[in-house]
């Protein structure tokens, strides 16, 4: 029956992929988390997506220095960097909508895309990336946008797109050809602690489940405290005979 092997071969191809990301990687933190990246690309058996937050204005020119060198050793080593917001942290409202604040009030003021009007989603967009040309020798634009906390505005995943970027929402992730894929997240970060074990099993399920582009999305703040339960999790991947992907493969 040559009319259903392709539906069903492209179906188990896509089925069989997970995505590993880990968010907010800056010049504040980078000397703490690079050995962990390196644990879990030995654990993974490869590397994996960082998401990179490329502001450094305020940090001294040395540690800038090094976290360039930093950003470069990791590339040469196979790990996707992808553009993570500009400085994570929004300083004033710049005319948010009322549920862009609701979501700054929830996020502690980190959601700093959250329901910003077209002009100013574009400017902070454009402030990102001369931030991200600043950090690499030879700058490429990102394979990928995500912007932090997941929370956006109406405007930005098309101005991420005209940028040739993906971009990744809290649900979905949308190449820059208009590819989507439905992508549950595993995350912890950000959620109280009687959460947690609820939110590690939800990752458990939708990597046995045999559909979507699951993603595990870690952070800084879950180290040590969650360590022994996320290397299960990326175990579980494995052991499933899911295959770990980038951005820029998809």
């Amino acid at each position: 029956m040559p009319h259903t092997s392709q539906p069903f071969t492209i179906f188990h191809s896509m089925a069989r992929k997970f995505l590993l990301c880990f968010h907010d990687f800056s010049v504040w933190n980078y000397q703490k988390v690079t050995p962990i990246l390196e644990t879990l690309k030995d654990l993974a058996g490869a590397p994996f997506s960082i998401l990179v937050i490329p502001d450094t204005e305020t940090a001294p020119s040395d540690t800038v220095r090094d976290f360039r060198a930093t950003l470069a050793q990791l590339k040469s080593e196979g790990f996707e960097l992808a553009l993570h917001g500009y400085k994570h942290k929004a300083e004033f409202s710049q005319g948010r909508s009322y549920v862009g604040l609701i979501a700054m009030n929830l996020t502690q003021g980190e959601a700093e895309f959250a329901g910003l009007s077209e002009f100013e989603s574009s400017r902070l967009l454009h402030a990102g990336l001369d931030a991200w040309e600043k950090l690499f020798d030879k700058p490429e634009k990102p394979t990928a946008f995500i912007p932090p906390t997941w929370y956006s505005n109406k405007f930005l995943a098309t101005q991420v797109h005209a940028e040739k970027m993906l971009y990744e929402d809290r649900f979905a992730i949308v190449t820059s050809r208009g590819k989507r894929y439905a992508s549950p997240v595993a995350s912890f970060a950000g959620i109280p602690d009687f959460m947690t074990k609820a939110a590690f099993k939800f990752g458990d399920i939708v990597l046995k489940i045999p559909v979507g582009l699951p993603r595990i999305a870690l952070h800084p703040v879950d180290f040590p405290q969650h360590e022994v339960q996320i290397k299960n999790l990326i175990r579980t991947a494995l052991g499933c005979g899911r295959r770990l992907t980038q951005y820029k493969d998809l």
